[in-house]
């Protein structure tokens, strides 16, 4: 889970929080891990998809894409779906 950012944050703050988010994300996950896709944060409401690349900044945010998904997503709203064990 990602840590919260404090407020009052400046942009470079945010950016570099960002860039930490996605250097940590990529070096966990492979391209086209499954996750769920929260496009209202605390809703309840997910779909389950797979990411298309890897993560990145996008205005001091970490984003990555997904399927069936046009544009950008946080990955705050990600969760990686646990792989079962073979």
């Amino acid at each position: 889970m990602p840590k919260p950012m404090r407020p009052n944050m400046t942009l470079r703050e945010q950016e570099d929080a960002a860039k930490i988010q996605c250097y940590d994300w990529n070096a966990q996950h492979k391209v086209s891990v499954t996750v769920t896709y929260e496009e209202l944060l605390g809703s309840g409401e997910t779909i389950q998809t797979k990411t298309c690349g890897r993560a990145f900044v996008m205005c001091c945010q970490a984003v990555i894409m997904v399927e069936d998904v046009s544009g950008a997503v946080s990955l705050d709203h990600c969760t990686v779906v646990a792989e079962k064990a073979a």
